[in-house]
């Protein structure tokens, strides 16, 4: 009896066919069109990419969470990798190259911050937020105790949405701060969107997709994800603008 498992020897087929997985897919979509609309109803700030009157306090500190955000990622997509291995060989595969890809992008906010006048010793001496810290750590968890698929969920929202929001975004910043300040995140954007990061997400969750019940887990997971996600612009929003609003008042 051969005691070796979980190794992705089976080499398992997607569940879905092609034509039932964008139907699938439909669904997903149209459930983060809705998580959109909920998060431009309740989260402060969530549309403020889109001002003409852009906060530079709250920009300046929202472009410097970038950096770490993907900076403490790289490890905790690693893990991921490491569980999709085990599973499916074509999603480790497709994984990998999207994280080859994405793993660097931090020197293009550093870009950035650099542009904004953020110095290196400013940048190294801010601590991330509370929910940047919580969302690597949610990475891990759920790679370890629940299934990979959670962290593929949170990729798929986060490159649906860029490529659904970020083009109105990058138009108000060209016109706000000048194309010269967001040359990182245009390059960024431009690898998002011009390489179809979502549809990339899309096949390797077709591949991890193992019963009709892990679709309802991608949801849970969109609302997990949502969640911390909110917790992080909700502490943006008090570090920068709230603090301003509330020395105002006593003043």
């Amino acid at each position: 009896m051969n005691r070796v498992t979980h190794c992705g020897i089976e080499r398992p087929s997607p569940f879905y066919s092609l034509a039932e997985g964008a139907a699938v897919q439909a669904k997903l979509d149209q459930y983060l069109d809705k998580k959109i609309a909920e998060w431009r109803a309740t989260v402060p700030h969530a549309n403020h990419l889109e001002s003409k009157k852009l906060d530079s306090k709250w920009y300046r500190r929202h472009t410097i969470e970038h950096v770490w955000r993907i900076r403490l990622s790289r490890s905790a997509h690693a893990k991921t990798l490491h569980a999709i291995t085990k599973i499916s060989p074509e999603a480790a595969q497709l994984y990998a190259e999207y994280q080859a890809e994405e793993m660097n992008h931090d020197v293009l906010f550093m870009q950035d911050c650099k542009a904004l006048g953020v110095t290196q010793e400013e940048l190294l001496a801010t601590e991330p937020f509370l929910a940047t810290r919580l969302l690597q750590g949610f990475f891990y968890f759920v790679s370890e105790h629940e299934s990979p698929i959670g962290v593929v969920a949170s990729s798929y929202l986060i490159e649906y949405t860029t490529a659904k929001l970020t083009p109105n975004q990058i138009k108000s910043l060209k016109e706000t701060l000048g194309e010269d300040k967001i040359k990182g995140q245009l390059a960024h954007v431009n690898t998002d969107v011009g390489d179809d990061h979502a549809g990339e997400m899309w096949r390797i969750l077709r591949y991890l997709i193992r019963e009709e019940a892990d679709v309802e887990k991608v949801l849970r997971y969109f609302d997990d994800i949502q969640t911390i996600l909110a917790m992080y612009f909700r502490e943006l929003y008090e570090a920068t603008v709230d603090i301003r609003v509330e020395d105002d008042v006593a003043a």
